[in-house]
This record gives C-alpha cells, sequence and structure tokens, in this order.
C-alpha cells in the first residue's frame, strides 16, 4: 500500500502538472496552498499590507505565466520555486519604491520593532528608542538585494546555499553581498559605538 506521503507528493505533481495543461482548478489550488507564504514573505521585507498584497498578486502572475517553466527534475519542490519567485518580486518592488523615495520602511523586521517597555526607566527608554532609529538608518545604505541576503542569513538562519536557492544567484556572489553589507553597516554604526 502507498505511504501517505508519497500519495500526496504525486497528488502535488498532478496538480503541477494539470496546471501547466492550464486547468484553472490546479492554478487555484496551487494559490491556496501558497499564498500565505507568499504574503509572510512579501509583508516581512515592504511592512505594508497593500504592498505585501501588490507583491503577492505579481508572484503569482508571474509563477502561472511562468508555469510550463517549471521542472520537477531541477525543482521538484512548487512552494520553494514560487518561493523564490516571491524573493525576487520584493526584490524588485524594493528598488521600485526606493527609486521613487519612498523607501520609509525597511525590510528587517526583527531589528526594527520598537523595543517594548517592561519597566524600563524613561532614559533607558530613550536609549533604546534612539538604537532602533539609528539602525534604521544605517540600513538604508544597503540595496535591496543586500537587505533580502542579509535577512535571510542573519535573521532566517539560511545557510549560504539555501539563500544562492532562493535568490538564484551563485554562493560567491551571496558572500560577495554579504560581505559588502556587513561592511556598509560597521562604517555606518562604529562611529555610534564611541558615542557609549
Amino acid at each position: 500500500m502507498m505511504s501517505q506521503e508519497l500519495a500526496m507528493d504525486m497528488n502535488s505533481e498532478m496538480v503541477i502538472i494539470l496546471a501547466k495543461e492550464g486547468n484553472e482548478n490546479a492554478f487555484r489550488n496551487l494559490y491556496e496552498s501558497n499564498y500565505q507564504m507568499i504574503y509572510r514573505l512579501a509583508y516581512r521585507y515592504t511592512k505594508s499590507p497593500q504592498d505585501a498584497e501588490d507583491v503577492m498578486q505579481e508572484t503569482f502572475i508571474k509563477a502561472f505565466k511562468n508555469i510550463r517553466s517549471f521542472d520537477f527534475n531541477i525543482n521538484p519542490n512548487f512552494s520553494s520555486w514560487i518561493y523564490q519567485i516571491g524573493v525576487h518580486c520584493s526584490i524588485e518592488h524594493l528598488r521600485k519604491r526606493k527609486s521613487r523615495k519612498l523607501d520609509q520602511t525597511d525590510s528587517l523586521s526583527t531589528l526594527y520593532s520598537e523595543p517594548e517597555a517592561q519597566d524600563s526607566s524613561p532614559e533607558e527608554s530613550a536609549i533604546a528608542a534612539r538604537a532602533v532609529a539609528q539602525l534604521k538608518k544605517a540600513f538604508r545604505v544597503l540595496s535591496p538585494k543586500q537587505r533580502v541576503i542579509f535577512d535571510l542569513r542573519h535573521l532566517q538562519h539560511l545557510a549560504i546555499k539555501d539563500i544562492a536557492a532562493h535568490v538564484q544567484c551563485s554562493e560567491s556572489t551571496v558572500k560577495k553581498h554579504l560581505n559588502r553589507a556587513v561592511s556598509k553597516l560597521r562604517k555606518k554604526l562604529e562611529p555610534l559605538w564611541g558615542e557609549q
């Protein structure tokens, strides 16, 4: 008897095959299985529900336009394939927003959240708020691609190999972007360390 996991994989493959043939129900199934993951990815970088919605839509439009190019031999997992598309759409969205000088929010959500005051003195709260503001300002020196790669490495703790797969570039390119990001951040933040 076939295992349930194998049956689910075969079912997933059948849905993708049907989607490649233009079956609308198969498209809907793939959308419903992956839209929350893509929305969370987009929101993590855009910090805006509306922008995340736009990035999510663009991701699925690109995925469905290119569904025929999906190859089980290259990438057997549809979710990781569409995640890669989502990363690219997020980077492109950040580039466009930056070029329109609307880049008022930053993509590294964990570092940017305001510190919660738990029995903090007003002085401690002020110092924490100032630190968050300085971090936000420092991260603006990174290009959108550097921000995404830095986030995937240092906040999501992905391996270099996995980051390269997500952003579709070589491992050496990922390392180059990481080194440049760290160098830019160090240059921007080092003067602040002396102020303490």
